[in-house]
């Protein structure tokens, strides 16, 4: 039922069109937003967005029935056999309580003490609860996680719905390494999900996973909501996924933060987020990311960097196209709104190369929207090298940047081969050497009220753009 409203209203309000018949209130949204000027129409459409992706996930959860259901089949791992604090493994046990738990679309109950896992198997329709003080700690041997493969988890969950995991417990994944794996020492994931929908993830700390903390592969209507992620590798990780709500997570991980890409109607929201790689690895159609905090540098170092004795901590950039050519992926990145965001510390804003980008030449980047942003401590100018055909289209709207005095003698923005730039209440700072905007081979230029302290002689310097329009 959830699924049938969500694709009713994204198929018609998110592209502004009318559902005729007895759906009336989607016919009222594609009337508001269609008649919603500028910047309020993203706000109202992304809002709504989010409202009914959230009801979608949530919808399994609320009803009172179910809720009564699972609070009177509650099993305790101890109970099947699990014992705190030994080194003794207890997958078994846990295996059988979710098992057994599943039956009745029950809940599994992890107390307070450490439990050390190999891989267990998830069911559907169960509620996966750490209790304050319980650590499910990942085993230091890979060869409890599966076969050797890439793939190999703690948890996995194939082909299943309406999961729920919910802290305030741990999952610790013990940095644990597999010899020959990816870059000669990745491990098992911490979470991972193929093919599944409705699952709900609050309010867990995952640390130092052996690779990605949470992997969703071909996934839809998730939620991870109040998730610490503390060291690791990849944060959340989704390829080929639909309607994620991530909310109120406090990403500081040694890889992306949130990577993936061939995805769809993602929203972000009042997250921290510290990397020592990027914060957002990211290919996606239908994106909002807003009231998110970036800085660097990393608290916890690039795990490749360690293994070759030259640990690296600087964020990267908060932003980078994802479209690596070996996912041969489907989807552009098309349709980014980013607000209300601070940025401190960081070495790029946003980068782009459809050319000769490291795992972004797969698909192109189309439109994308900054608008109330503050970044302050760049390292290296917003960088855009987009596709021949000029698809790529840039806001930036109430926008601050300002390089780091290390960095100051080059532009703050550099840009060729693009659609449409537009460039509006923004502030773009650097020494005064250098103009603060190069734009070269682009179809239209769009500047009003642009400031670049100190004041320049040459603050633009464009080439072969068709159009440029200067407004006041």
């Amino acid at each position: 039922m959830e699924n049938l409203a969500y694709n009713r209203w994204r198929s018609h309000a998110t592209r502004g069109m009318v559902i005729s018949g007895e759906h009336r209130k989607q016919k009222i949204v594609g009337k508001i937003i269609m008649n919603t000027p500028g910047s309020l129409r993203w706000h109202f459409l992304y809002s709504t967005m989010a409202a009914v992706i959230g009801l979608a996930v949530a919808l399994s959860w609320s009803t009172s029935s179910w809720a009564m259901h699972r609070e009177q089949h509650i099993f305790s791992i101890v109970d099947f056999g699990a014992v705190p604090n030994d080194e003794q493994l207890d997958t078994e046990s846990v295996q059988k309580a979710i098992d057994k738990a599943a039956e009745v679309q029950g809940t599994v109950r992890i107390p307070a003490g450490r439990f050390i896992l190999g891989n267990v198997q998830l069911r559907s329709g169960i509620r996966l609860v750490f209790e304050e003080g319980a650590v499910i700690q990942g085993s230091s041997d890979w060869r409890h996680y599966g076969q050797g493969r890439w793939t190999d988890s703690l948890f996995l969950g194939e082909d299943i719905t309406n999961l729920r995991i919910e802290g305030p417990g741990t999952i610790d994944g013990a940095d644990c390494e597999r010899p020959g794996g990816e870059e000669g020492f990745r491990g098992p994931h911490g979470i991972r999900l193929v093919r599944s929908s409705g699952v709900v993830i609050n309010d867990v700390t995952i640390k130092r996973a052996g690779n990605y903390a949470i992997i969703c592969w071909e996934c839809r209507d998730v939620q991870v909501k109040g998730v610490t992620f503390r060291g690791g590798h990849d944060g959340v990780h989704a390829q080929a996924c639909q309607n994620f709500v991530i909310e109120a997570c406090d990403f500081r991980t040694g890889d992306d933060c949130i990577a993936g890409c061939d995805n769809e109607h993602f929203v972000i929201r009042n997250c921290q987020i510290n990397s020592s790689c990027n914060g957002f690895r990211l290919g996606c159609v239908h994106l909002l990311v807003e009231n998110c905090r970036f800085w660097g540098p990393g608290e916890y170092p690039h795990r490749i960097t360690v293994r070759q004795g030259k640990p690296r901590t600087n964020m990267l950039s908060a932003f980078v196209h994802f479209a690596p050519t070996d996912r041969n992926p489907k989807l552009p990145s098309d349709d980014w709104l980013v607000r209300n965001c601070t940025m401190t510390n960081v070495d790029r804003v946003y980068s782009y190369d459809f050319e000769k980008g490291v795992w972004q030449t797969g698909q192109p980047a189309k439109r994308l929207v900054f608008e109330n942003i503050q970044a302050e401590g760049i390292a290296f100018p917003l960088n855009i090298l987009g596709d021949k055909d000029r698809q790529f289209d840039l806001t930036l709207r109430n926008v601050a940047i300002s390089l780091r005095p290390a960095s100051a003698q080059q532009p703050v923005i550099q840009v060729r081969q693009f659609g449409k730039i537009t460039l509006e209440r923004v502030v773009l700072k650097n020494d005064g050497s250098q103009p603060v905007l190069r734009a070269r081979e682009g179809n239209e230029l769009i500047l009003q009220n642009v400031a670049y302290p100190p004041e320049c002689s040459q603050p633009f310097l464009l080439e072969d753009i068709v159009r440029i329009d200067r407004r006041p």
